[in-house]
C-alpha cells in the first residue's frame, strides 16, 4: 500500500475501494460526504434496514439535483472505514444540520465512540428559504409590483452565487440588488414576512473514535493513535502566551460577536473557501486545467443549471475546480493536525475536488482519497498529486 496507493486519488465507489486497504493501517479520517439535504426520509425504514445490515435505497434526488448526494452514507460504508482505522483513530466527518442524527447513528453502527460534535461557524451564507406570500402570489398568476430596491454587499466569494429570485447581480460589481415587492393577492398579505428556513450559520463536524486497546498511554504507544493534538491546534491569544485551549467551536469570523471565552479559531486558520483556494494547488500554483462555465446552486436554483426554479436565467462564473462544495484548505488543515499524528496517514473516502489532500501535503501528512466521479477525481489530481 505504501507504494501504491499512498498519495493518489482513487476514483470508484468507496465502498469497494476500501475494501483493498488493510485492516488497522490508517491513522485518521478526516471527510466532507454527502449530506443527503433531499425529501424527508421514512425514518422507520432506515432504521429497519440499517438494523437488518441492508443498505437504504432514498428515492429522491439530492440538492444538486444527483442521487448519489440525495442521503448520508450508511453504516455499510463507515464499518470499513472504521475496519482501516488504527485502533484509538479518530474521524471527523462534516454533516448538515437536517441529517446531523443519521449521519451520527449511521457512524454509531459502524462502531465508532462519538467523542464531540465540532460546529463550524459563519457570518456569512444566505437562508434557502421558500417565500410563503410570494408563492402564494405565483400560484395564484398575480404579477407582483416592485416598490423599492436596495444594494447589499456580494459576499460570495468569487462563486457568483445569487440566491432568491428577487436578487440580482453582475460578476463583478461588488453588490447585489434585491428588489423589494409588496404582497397582491390576500393570501399574500396574509403571509407576508413568512418562510420556510433558517439562515445556515453552522455547520457539524462529528468526531468519532474506534475504540483503543488498553489504556490511552498504551493505544498512544502502540499505534500513535488515540489522543489529540492540543498543543498544535491551539488558538492564538493576545492574552495567552501559548494560546487558547482548542474547543469544539472553529469559525471563519475572528473578529464578530463572539465571546473571547468561546475558544474559537480565528478567521486565519478557517474560512470560506475563495476563488484562488478552490483552483489551487497545494504548492500554491494554479491547477493546471482549462475553465469551465457553471452555475453555482442557490436557494432557488439547482447547482449546474441554468435556470432558478422560477424560470429566471443565472449567471455562469468560470472555475477550473467546477465541484460545488469546496471546504476551504485551512479548515481541512486545522482538523487534520487536531487527530493526526506526525507524518500519519488520513484517509478522506468522499475526496471530492480534494481540499483534504491537499492540506494533507502542506501539512507533511499522507493521504488516500477517494472519489466515485472522475470528473472530480481530475480536480482533486491537479490540486494534490
Amino acid at each position: 500500500m505504501k507504494n501504491q496507493l499512498m498519495n493518489q486519488v482513487l476514483t470508484g465507489d468507496c465502498l469497494e475501494v476500501l475494501k483493498a486497504l488493510p485492516d488497522n493501517s490508517l491513522d485518521a479520517c478526516v471527510t466532507d460526504p454527502p449530506y443527503g439535504l433531499s425529501k424527508e426520509p421514512n425514518i422507520r425504514e432506515v432504521l429497519s434496514k440499517w438494523m437488518a445490515g441492508e443498505d437504504y435505497t432514498h428515492q429522491a434526488k439530492g440538492f444538486m439535483g444527483k442521487s448519489w448526494d440525495s442521503f448520508v452514507p450508511g453504516p455499510a460504508i463507515w464499518r470499513e472505514v472504521f475496519r482501516v482505522l488504527k485502533p484509538g483513530g479518530h474521524i471527523l466527518c462534516s454533516s448538515g444540520t437536517r441529517p446531523q442524527d443519521l449521519m451520527t447513528i449511521a457512524l454509531r453502527m459502524a462502531g465508532f465512540e462519538i467523542r464531540d460534535v465540532i460546529e463550524w461557524l459563519y457570518t456569512s451564507g444566505f437562508p434557502k428559504s421558500m417565500d410563503v406570500s410570494k408563492t402564494f402570489d405565483k400560484r395564484a398568476g398575480v404579477e407582483r409590483h416592485i416598490i423599492g430596491e436596495r444594494e447589499v454587499p456580494d459576499k460570495r466569494n468569487g462563486h457568483g452565487r445569487a440566491y432568491g429570485s428577487s436578487l440580482f447581480a453582475g460578476e463583478q460589481t461588488g453588490k447585489i440588488v434585491h428588489y423589494i415587492t409588496e404582497p397582491a393577492t390576500d393570501l399574500a398579505k396574509k403571509w407576508d414576512g413568512w418562510g420556510t428556513s433558517l439562515k445556515p450559520s453552522h455547520e457539524g463536524i462529528i468526531m468519532g473514535r474506534k475504540p483503543m486497546e488498553g489504556n490511552t498511554c498504551e493505544n498512544v504507544e502502540q499505534f500513535g493513535t488515540g489522543a489529540v493534538n492540543i498543543r498544535d491546534c491551539r488558538v492564538p491569544s493576545e492574552q495567552i502566551d501559548e494560546g487558547r485551549f482548542p474547543a469544539n467551536c472553529v469559525t471563519t469570523d475572528g473578529d464578530e460577536w463572539y465571546s473571547q471565552f468561546f475558544n474559537i479559531t480565528s478567521k486565519e486558520i478557517s474560512k470560506k473557501a475563495s476563488k484562488k483556494d478552490r483552483n489551487s494547488d497545494w504548492q500554491g500554483n494554479v491547477i493546471n486545467l482549462e475553465e469551465r462555465r457553471t452555475y453555482p446552486g442557490s436557494g432557488r436554483g439547482v447547482i449546474n443549471s441554468k435556470y432558478t426554479m422560477d424560470g429566471r436565467e443565472r449567471q455562469a462564473v468560470k472555475s477550473r475546480n467546477h465541484h460545488p462544495t469546496v471546504k476551504p484548505v485551512d479548515l481541512m488543515a486545522w482538523l487534520i493536525k487536531l487527530v493526526t499524528p506526525p507524518g500519519g496517514i488520513v484517509l478522506d473516502p468522499f475526496g471530492g475536488s480534494g481540499s483534504t489532500a491537499v492540506a494533507a501535503r502542506k501539512n507533511g501528512f499522507d493521504f488516500i482519497l477517494i472519489e466515485r466521479e472522475e470528473e472530480y477525481a481530475e480536480v482533486a489530481r491537479a490540486r494534490a498529486c
